[in-house]
């Protein structure tokens, strides 16, 4: 059975950003690093013959959080932030190196950005995009009617 456009597209950025589709986030460093991709609820269009949706996607990223213990609280907060900031540049970088996910997408839009940081834990990154795509009216398994 061939694979629908919404899953191959899923994998596809799963794939690119070296992460793992759906998994619980880490409780434990004993799971770091590690890439989260979760989807969220579509939104639907339509043209003559084509279904277009928008996928919401969040892509997140944990690592345990760099060694601060020499430095002051003010630089230890620094060096987390920019850990963080670098986390997810990364994530940016991983995302628009084919903003198509291998012709799969009509492309994305981004919809929101986040870190967030603990002294001597984790550090996260997260980027929420759109993502634009669509199949065959009645076919998901299709993305032009040949």
């Amino acid at each position: 059975m061939p694979t629908p456009i919404r899953e191959q597209l899923l994998a596809a950025i799963t794939t690119a950003v070296g992460g793992e589709y759906g998994i619980p986030a880490p409780e434990d460093e004993r799971d770091l690093p590690v890439t989260i991709v979760q989807d969220g609820t579509d939104e639907a269009g339509a043209q003559y013959g084509i279904s277009d949706w928008i996928t919401p996607v969040a892509v997140a990223t944990a690592q345990a959080a760099v060694d601060t213990s020499a430095l002051t609280p003010t630089a230890a907060r620094a060096a987390l932030r920019a850990q963080a900031h670098d986390m997810l540049a990364a994530l940016h970088q991983a995302v628009f190196a084919d903003p198509t996910f291998g012709g799969l997408a009509d492309g994305f839009d981004e919809a929101g950005q986040g870190i967030q940081t603990e002294i001597g834990k984790f550090v996260f990154a997260e980027l929420q995009i759109r993502v634009r795509w669509h199949h065959v009216r009645g076919n998901p398994y299709l993305i032009d009617d040949l």
